[in-house]
């Protein structure tokens, strides 16, 4: 009787052992993972570091001890998240070390290789792996990526070497935790640290701190804005007015011009030259509506495939004044850089005239363009009052003996941007400014200074027009369609042939032409705009549109739109969206490097 009693004595203690056995192996498991994981915690890093030089180095302390200690936090968080979800889990279903070790150094392996990948992809493109960057490079060739690419058999080679090692050495390893502690509590307080500085930078609009957020990939740091107005911290809506006056604190940094401006001062004639934009304009309205303007453009230079930059007034705007897609806006207005054009004019002792229906009350003049001016509060005028105060001004001009040449600059709106208006309103608008430009040349013509002034007549197509309701109302500054992108461009230029130009040009043309032509500029238009010349007929692939989030590349027969995360849609001529059909990687490449042409990228 007492055998049996025996005997299962005996079985309870085997399955005592076992358990035990399985106890510790998971906990000798357990405890190699956390050593693996460190060592890939600093393998991360250093490959992560490379972040820190590809993207603009900040140039204040604050700037570059945030840089640092947010890589340190964001990449060792990230490996020890992996290890949280991946591996830990699986040291309580694998018993086995040796498969354990094998699946830690796949994922270790194939983690480090989609870093490299990544860093690849953001110094070509200053944008993060994700699917549709992924799909484009997997479905073509991405030759760029070959570099860091060959050495993962060597990271693979030294990960197993590590894994062997370290299960080898796991007891001695084990006794050394005291020296682990402290760099683990070190990257917990650069996880967290960096977080709290991020959201003090953006409370402040701190540029060299918060121009960071897109630098590091999966990286999403914490701003608690909501909080802090919510308690008082910074006031109610000062955030929303900051961004209107300042650009988007996350802008990218931007090298604007890309070298010194140098121009030929030896030319001792100088033309004068009277820029004129009108906003809620089109061909529909110049040829049915204007019929002295209509008549000018067949007499002078007239662009007659001509599109703008953005169908919203104040990123077409931009364009015009500084050359660049309006993808640069808010780096340039986030900087309070001026156009190569107004340095240029003021250079060479011009005698400057700004005059606008608004006031010039947009961030772009107040914030950037015109910011070396002091510039009164914006006063809302009609189109008949700014033409007088031009004409005005221009006679006190023509009155001084000896004036120095002039360059004006007058703002016309046909349209109202704030509330919608019956088409018949917005035509009988076109009819008047069609009367009041002629009062401008027959002004130029009766003080003998025409001959000796160029005239760029351009504008925005910002205003929509509902046939069905018969009414106009602000454009969606997200439709790239050519009907709303194409918009007239008038030129009278003494000495030049008056002609019907029918090659196809761009708002940022405008700009390298009077550079060149006018300013007698000598450095490459490539330094300081993406514009070409209006009178190179050479053809151009495509033309480059767009808004502060999107580029829209205008080709002859599509048009493609990649956003900000590189994400792209392909369109026909009418706007129906292409969805069957990709883009090749050469055209992405082509459209992302022009548009990151003026951003910082330490290299």
């Amino acid at each position: 009787m007492c055998l049996p009693s025996l005997h299962y004595q005996r079985l309870n203690m085997l399955k005592l052992k076992s358990n035990h056995f399985k106890d510790e192996q998971t906990t000798q498991i357990v405890s190699w993972g956390h050593w693996f994981t460190l060592f890939n915690v600093f393998v991360v890093i250093a490959f992560g570091s490379q972040y820190l030089f590809i993207a603009d180095w900040p140039r204040t302390f604050m700037g570059r001890f945030y840089a640092i200690i947010s890589a340190i936090g964001h990449f060792s968080f990230l490996t020890f998240i992996a290890y949280l979800i991946l591996l830990f889990p699986l040291s309580f279903f694998i018993r086995s070390a040796c498969w354990q070790r094998m699946i830690a150094i796949i994922i270790a392996t194939l983690g480090i290789a989609l870093l490299l990948i990544d860093i690849e992809v953001f110094k070509q493109f200053r944008m993060h792996l994700n699917l549709s960057i992924w799909q484009l490079l997997t479905t073509q060739k991405g030759s760029f990526l070959s570099t860091n690419l060959i050495i993962i058999p060597f990271i693979l080679l030294f990960e197993i070497l590590f894994a062997v090692w370290s299960w080898k050495k796991l007891r001695s390893l084990s006794k050394r935790k005291r020296f682990a502690r402290p760099i683990v509590i070190l990257f917990m307080l650069s996880f967290v640290s960096s977080h709290l500085i991020h959201i003090w930078a953006d409370a402040n609009f701190y540029r060299p701190i918060t121009m960071q957020r897109s630098s590091l990939p999966l990286s999403y740091p914490l701003t608690a804005r909501h909080f802090l107005e919510r308690y008082g911290f910074i006031e109610e809506n000062d955030y929303r007015n900051r961004i209107t006056q300042e650009g988007n604190p996350f802008a990218i940094a931007i090298e604007y011009p890309l070298d010194r401006i140098t121009f030929d001062d030896t030319q001792t004639s100088k033309k004068n030259v009277l820029m004129i934009v009108i906003d809620g304009w089109n061909y529909s309205l110049l040829s049915e509506n204007m019929p002295w303007l209509n008549d000018f453009a067949k007499s002078n230079i007239y662009f007659s495939n001509n599109y703008a930059s953005s169908n919203q007034a104040y990123l077409n705007d931009f364009s015009l004044f500084y050359g660049l897609d309006p993808n640069y806006y808010n780096s340039i207005l986030s900087s309070h850089k001026t156009s190569t054009l107004i340095e240029v004019v003021n250079q060479q002792h011009y005698n400057l005239g700004l005059f606008s229906t608004e006031g010039f009350s947009d961030s772009l003049y107040r914030y950037a363009l015109l910011s070396n001016f002091t510039l009164p509060d914006p006063i809302k005028k009609n189109n008949k009052q700014t033409t007088d105060n031009w004409i005005t001004w221009h006679n006190k001009q023509s009155e001084l003996y000896n004036h120095a040449p002039l360059f004006s600059v007058i703002q016309y709106s046909i349209g109202n941007k704030n509330k919608k208006m019956p088409i018949s309103e917005l035509e009988s608008n076109a009819a008047k400014l069609d009367q009041y430009l002629k009062s401008i040349i027959d002004h130029l013509k009766l003080s003998n200074l025409y001959d000796n002034t160029i005239i760029v007549i351009a504008g925005t197509n910002d205003i929509k027009i509902d046939k069905v309701k018969k009414t106009a109302l602000r454009n969606d500054g997200n439709n790239f369609n050519r009907e709303y992108l194409k918009v007239p461009l008038i030129v009278s230029w003494p000495g030049k042939e008056n002609l019907n130009f029918n090659h196809v040009t761009s708002q940022t043309d405008i700009l390298p032409t009077l550079m060149q032509d006018v300013f007698n500029v000598t450095t490459s238009p490539q330094q300081y705009s993406q514009g070409n010349n209006l009178f190179n007929q050479t053809s151009k692939q495509w033309i480059v549109a767009g808004n502060e989030n999107k580029i829209a590349a205008l080709y002859k027969d599509k048009t493609i739109i990649i956003d900000e995360y590189g994400r792209s849609k392909v369109y026909d001529l009418s706007g129906k969206q292409l969805k069957n059909e990709k883009i090749s990687l050469p055209i992405f490449l082509q459209i992302v490097t022009e548009n990151r042409r003026f951003m910082v990228v330490d290299n």
